[in-house]
């Protein structure tokens, strides 16, 4: 008999598939780190991997396999506050390659003032990892819940469930993240 977790766990997979294979619309909209103050703008996703990661990861970046590399990059994703956010962008920025690091040295570059304003963090849980299939393959959904507390706009803001694209790119050394796209 299955734990109420490991149910938990496929029920989340399973989900993930779903909407890996749904016409969700414009999956590949960004959305900056809060909850509150969210801006989209489009992202371009690349119809295939482009080039290989290389010289621009950080020694020890790459992963034995696709959900590994994602699952890593998503935790440090969801779980930053106010004050580590940009030593994280820094991280994230060395675990990944392509758009997922052009967009974590950008958002190091442009910090939300709210974020350091109103004390802002993040906690959060990857729930589960799904390969696409169909017109989706070759991306992944990455199914996180996440909990944004803060003062101001951010108090009191109830725990929510996140679904982001992704994209990795294998290397000599092993897999990274290519590119990132928070869908909600």
């Amino acid at each position: 008999m299955l734990s109420p977790g490991a149910r938990a766990g496929i029920a989340a997979g399973a989900l993930a598939l779903a909407l890996a294979g749904c016409g969700i619309t414009d999956p590949y909209t960004t959305t900056q780190r809060t909850s509150s103050t969210t801006s989209n703008h489009k992202a371009s996703v690349p119809e295939d991997d482009g080039p290989s990661p290389r010289d621009r990861t950080a020694t020890g970046a790459a992963a034995p396999s696709p959900q590994a590399a994602l699952a890593r990059f998503a935790a440090l994703y969801v779980n930053w506050s106010a004050a580590t956010l940009p030593a994280d962008e820094r991280q994230l920025a060395s675990l990944s390659t392509e758009q997922a690091r052009a967009q974590a040295l950008a958002e190091l570059n442009r910090p939300a003032p709210a974020i350091a304003r109103y004390d802002v963090s993040n906690a959060g849980s990857v729930v589960a990892i799904a390969e696409g299939r169909g017109t989706r393959r070759g991306r992944w959904a990455v199914v996180t819940d996440e909990q944004t507390n803060g003062y101001g706009p951010y108090e009191g803001l109830p725990a929510t469930s996140h679904v982001s694209w992704a994209t990795v790119a294998r290397g000599a050394q092993g897999w990274v993240v290519s590119g990132w796209y928070p869908g909600s």
